[in-house]
């Protein structure tokens, strides 16, 4: 935790350093111009501002290929995050570049990727926890199979089935019989805050805002029977291992 502290200290420092290095430039740049021009009192000819402009297209292209250089070598040594957070930092400084998305995307595949996990999840389970999430990170599910949802409940009225418990209930803002993911952090332990459900049907990638545990559900009506199982693949996330405890969720 600590050393991750320290390279979100480090990060922002950074980030401000970079950011500023082109501002910083051009303002020194005008301010010399601005000074030279009150010492002519002349306005400044147009082959001294391409001769500025020069100046500052070497600054950039000098900036870029030192930041590309320094995103090969963390990419190289596995360090992705970092890689990823130079990357963000040129984009900022370039909004409009194609090139520097797309890097961010097939480097945030890379690393999806590279922590994919599979196993096999039972359409007619609770809430059941498959690992944990962690703030500010990507993560990805992806569910793949058929099965069969029979609705065995009785005794309804024209409310229709009830949606007040998000632990037992139907979840009204997810398309039922689809799969569902919630995430539960110390607050929505604490009973601070209840924890909220959101939509992953087949495919879903997603945030984390808080550091929690990832659970699973199908959206079926209370009394309901769901048989048949899901292929569930996740990545970005850290699967418990064998004798560790998942938290409970109170229902």
């Amino acid at each position: 935790m600590a050393r991750h502290q320290r390279f979100g200290t480090i990060s922002a420092a950074l980030a401000i350093t970079l950011t500023s290095v082109v501002m910083v430039s051009v303002s020194t740049v005008m301010a010399q111009s601005s000074k030279n021009k009150s010492k002519t009192s002349k306005p400044i000819s147009s082959s001294e501002v391409k001769q500025i402009d020069a100046r500052l297209q070497k600054l950039q292209d000098t900036f870029e290929t030192e930041s590309k250089a320094i995103i090969d070598g963390y990419e190289q040594s596995g360090q992705y995050d970092r890689a990823k957070f130079l990357l963000e930092v040129l984009l900022k400084l370039d909004p409009k570049n194609e090139e520097l998305k797309k890097k961010i995307a097939d480097l945030d595949d890379h690393v999806l990727k590279s922590s994919e996990v599979d196993f096999k999840f039972g359409t007619g389970s609770e809430w059941t926890p498959v690992g944990n999430v962690h703030k500010d990170k990507l993560a990805r599910v992806e569910a793949t199979g058929d099965y069969k949802l029979i609705l065995t409940a009785s005794n309804l009225n024209a409310d229709g089935f009830p949606t007040e418990n998000v632990m037992r209930d139907l979840v009204g803002r997810v398309p039922t019989g689809a799969l569902m993911g919630m995430i539960v952090s110390e607050e929505n332990q604490s009973g601070k805050q209840p924890p909220e459900p959101f939509a992953i049907k087949s495919k879903h990638e997603f945030t984390p805002k808080k550091d929690g545990i990832l659970y699973l559900k199908v959206n079926a009506p209370p009394g309901a029977k769901c048989i048949g199982d899901f292929r569930i693949k996740v990545s970005g996330i850290s699967r418990a291992t064998k004798g560790e405890k998942s938290e409970k969720v109170e229902q």
